[in-house]
């Protein structure tokens, strides 16, 4: 792997970007545009999975592509964010898992990294830390309510995506366990002073610092940082650099969620918005594709950091941490992947066992009832 010092600005800028692109593999447009920004990885979801041959053909083809080892990452959560339900047996939904012990979380975290050691990727975008709450849009996707729990059963997860060798990124930072409104479409906000975020929501991330490779940001406003105008954590500088970096002292990957939602594409998607992301604190851009607007942002920040000492200083300290993070990176060919899935299904129906006698179902159900969000 290259030293930071011998990469140009380019190769540095290229390292922010975490892209996703259409398709079972980049069409000929595409490569062309990752060849000239080098991405530093990969997120990949559904629409890039036509079988599980072709998948771990793809995961190979981006390994190494510029001389660098890339991220391949993945949301895999179980539930309704399963991406890998095509390849796999389904994987029952977090909270679900969490309700039953830690014993389920561990399990349905053996498959997942189980599923992503056998499809070659490296990075899981999860587990998810923000505090549960029946009436938010996370509540399917939450472990529990008390932050000291959802610390545990965190660490848990996290500790069995480890074993096999898959890096993880805790979310949405600071919290959004509130948020009553999906940021894919429009931009929510939490009212929760600073003090109640501190006590509360920061407090997984808090625990959780030095077990996370990476952190994700969230596109949800949080007035009590100090934020008036509607502005997301994402892209404030408040919540990243001066709370999250400096007030914490996370060390470590930080990064976007994607910028295709619609609680930025409201703000105005415009490259100097990548920009003004990397300004804020974020080390990595999250963006699920590739279009003309992502070179045009590449070569914006190339600009910015040839005319900033400082900014120059930030590119060179936000790579080195990225660096960092591949130098963990361990690619190991299963010796036996054919066997693989066929594995991973039985782990998977082993964990959905328990979920699926009757007695489960109607607990399940009068829980719900209870629960039900009125309105």
């Amino acid at each position: 792997m290259k030293e930071v010092r011998r990469l140009t600005i380019e190769e540095m800028v290229g390292q922010l970007f975490l892209l996703g692109f259409q398709g079972a593999a980049p069409d000929a447009e595409t490569l062309a545009l990752l060849h000239r920004v080098r991405p530093g990885g990969f997120i990949f979801l559904q629409r890039n999975i036509e079988n599980f041959d072709q998948f771990v053909a793809l995961t190979d083809s981006l390994r190494e592509p510029f001389g660098v080892p890339a991220i391949l990452a993945i949301d895999q959560e179980g539930g309704y964010v399963d991406r890998l339900k095509h390849l796999f047996n389904p994987i029952p939904a977090i909270g679900t898992l969490a309700a039953h012990g830690t014993a389920h979380v561990r399990a349905a975290a053996r498959a997942i990294g189980s599923q992503l050691e056998a499809l070659g990727l490296n990075l899981c975008l999860g587990p998810v830390v923000d505090l549960h709450d029946s009436r938010s849009v996370m509540a399917g996707r939450t472990l529990a309510d008390a932050p000291a729990e959802v610390s545990r059963l965190a660490a848990a997860f996290i500790d069995e995506l480890s074993k096999k060798n898959i890096l993880s990124c805790i979310k949405h930072f600071p919290g959004m366990g509130a948020a009553d409104r999906d940021p894919h479409f429009v931009l929510p906000r939490i009212e929760k002073s600073k003090r109640q975020l501190q006590q509360e929501d920061v407090l997984p991330f808090l625990d959780l610092l030095d077990e996370s490779a990476m952190i994700m940001t969230s596109h949800v406003h949080y007035p009590g940082f100090g934020d008036d105008k509607p502005t997301p954590a994402s892209l404030s500088t408040r919540v990243i650099e001066g709370y999250l970096r400096k007030k914490l002292g996370f060390a470590g990957v930080i990064v976007t969620d994607d910028l295709t939602m619609g609680a930025i594409s409201a703000i105005g998607l415009t490259p100097e918005l990548f920009l003004r992301a990397f300004e804020a604190g974020n080390d990595m851009l999250l963006f699920s594709q590739t279009t003309p607007l992502v070179e045009q942002a590449f070569r914006l920040i190339v600009r910015a950091t040839r005319q900033s000492d400082s900014l120059r200083t930030r590119l060179e300290q936000s790579v080195c941490r990225i660096m960092a993070l591949k130098t963990r990176i361990e690619f190991v060919p299963l010796r036996y992947r054919a066997n693989a899935r066929a594995r991973i299904n039985r782990q998977i129906e082993k964990l959905r066992q328990p979920l699926d006698h009757p007695v489960h179902r109607e607990q399940q159900h009068l829980t719900h009832t209870v629960q039900k969000p009125l309105g």
